[in-house]
């Protein structure tokens, strides 16, 4: 039991003098992690008016998803590569000025390759907020990082959320107007920075190639993502393949994202005490178990929605899992990220190119098989853990 304890005070009393968050900069980290959904959210919605905006079609249209992607998977290795070199406020500095640089491009862009160089300068400050904003919360000097974690990528679910409605009601004669007010925020966010102080934590002895127990949570968070982007990309398809009309799928799936929002909020109530092993995998038994239950048409709707539930702790609390059992080096949690992009690309590419010879209906059938995948890459790393303690 003693070691256990140590790995759980250790973060603590390393940070109190290190790494710290003023309530200022608590609050400047949801609403920028809100931001962020918004933007990811954005560009399925826009893909059709980006047609007639830009007179491209809807397949180029589409590289602006890659594009996005692309910059933000540089800024996540090139987050990494700096850790240890630059104080976190001058991560959230640089990281949200390209945000707010980007997104002012594609509010002046009248040009189609201007307006994707805006999406590739979004994606890095993207990609490098996502890896420090949650790693900054995670090594943070203070009690219940776990649910502080779950309430500001709840943000970043609500802003996701959010997003459609807004693109929808004024995207279509004000595309320029909405991006000026994301980079006017982007911008203005940054003064919420003057409240992070110290660094990541990154021990030397830990530098060079991870440890067994980083590559088991790598593999989790590969299998997770995939499961996550998987359900919420492909469950609209499998529900009007069971009867449902298209508005009444789509709704279904702002539910599942809605309760994503919803499971990251009430796992913030659940006492200190609960163990994060506990929750990940609890989670992953839930979302096995209700994706299976998605294969019997009539009870897919309730399913799908309670697999956002069970599925909404996963991320942040593995996150903080981690970050307990490596205290002193913020590197091996900064291997989830570029970890969780490549889950999130794989993930719905693979379930498409399998339906092509199955069909839509085994939909849920491999949603359950990766929820398993992610429930036993996480037993293993229980199991890690244990024998290394």
């Amino acid at each position: 039991m003693g070691r256990p304890q140590r790995a759980v005070v250790g973060p603590h009393r390393l940070n109190r003098a290190g790494l710290t968050l003023s309530k200022i900069a608590v609050v400047a980290i949801g609403a920028t992690f809100a931001l962020l959904g918004m933007l990811a959210g954005a560009y399925g919605p826009l893909l059709e008016h980006l047609t007639h905006r830009f007179a491209v079609s809807l397949a180029a249209a589409g590289v602006a998803i890659t594009v996005h992607f692309t910059g933000a998977l540089i800024g996540v290795l090139v987050s990494m590569r700096f850790t240890e070199r630059i104080s976190g406020r001058a991560a959230v500095t640089i990281a949200s000025g390209s945000v707010g640089l980007g997104c002012a491009l594609i509010a002046l862009a009248t040009a189609w390759p201007v307006f994707l160089l805006g999406v590739f300068v979004v994606g890095l400050g993207f990609g490098s907020l996502v890896i420090g904003l949650n790693q900054l919360v995670a090594y943070s000097a203070g009690r219940r990082r776990g649910a502080l974690l779950n309430a500001v990528n709840a943000a970043y679910s609500a802003g996701a959320v959010a997003s459609p409605v807004l693109v929808s009601s004024f995207a279509r004669d004000h595309l320029s107007s909405l991006y000026a007010v994301a980079a006017v925020v982007a911008l203005a966010l940054i003064s919420g920075a003057a409240g992070i102080s110290g660094r990541l934590p990154v021990a030397p002895s830990t530098r060079g190639r991870p440890p067994a127990i980083v590559w088991i949570f790598v593999s989790a968070f590969v299998v997770y993502t995939a499961t996550e982007t998987g359900t919420g990309g492909w469950m609209t398809s499998h529900l009007e393949s069971a009867g449902l009309a298209s508005a009444n799928a789509a709704t279904l799936t702002s539910g599942f994202w809605l309760a994503l929002v919803t499971g990251r909020l009430l796992i913030t109530l659940v006492p200190e005490s609960v163990p994060p092993p506990a929750i990940v995998l609890g989670g992953g038994a839930l979302a096995t178990a209700s994706l299976l239950l998605a294969v019997d048409g009539p009870l897919a709707p309730a399913a799908y929605v309670v697999t956002g539930l069970a599925l909404a702790p996963i991320f942040p609390t593995g996150i903080v899992w981690l970050a307990r059992l490596r205290p002193g080096d913020a590197r091996a949690t900064s291997w989830l990220f570029p970890a969780a992009m490549l889950g999130g690309a794989l993930g719905p590419g693979a379930i498409g190119l399998l339906i092509i010879p199955l069909g839509v209906a085994i939909v849920p059938v491999m949603l359950a098989t990766l929820a398993a995948g992610t429930l036993i890459a996480f037993l293993a790393a229980a199991r890690s853990a244990r024998l290394a303690q």
